[in-house]
């Protein structure tokens, strides 16, 4: 990386809509996730809201590694047996 570039923060914020996004801290335009409850549910977990999107959040990235490490696991399985899938 050269001393021009700089690191991007991942952020989950709140939006004036009630949107939660998740979003490089800088390209605030470009969110790469957006959580959108509705209002029964804003209703309903109020100053939860940013607290339950932090979970879900942690949730998807937490079983897409999951995904990742069965995925390595079977190629090397059907790499010492020479089956595929």
């Amino acid at each position: 990386m050269s001393d021009t570039e700089t690191d991007s923060i991942i952020e989950l914020v709140q939006l004036e809509n009630g949107d939660i996004v998740l979003r490089n801290s800088d390209a605030p335009d470009q969110p790469l996730l957006t959580i959108n409850f509705s209002e029964q549910v804003r209703s309903f977990l109020q100053a939860d809201q940013m607290s339950v999107a932090n979970a879900m959040v942690e949730a998807g990235i937490n079983r897409y590694r999951d995904v990742q490490i069965e995925r390595i696991k079977e190629g090397r399985e059907a790499a010492q047996t020479g089956m595929l899938h």
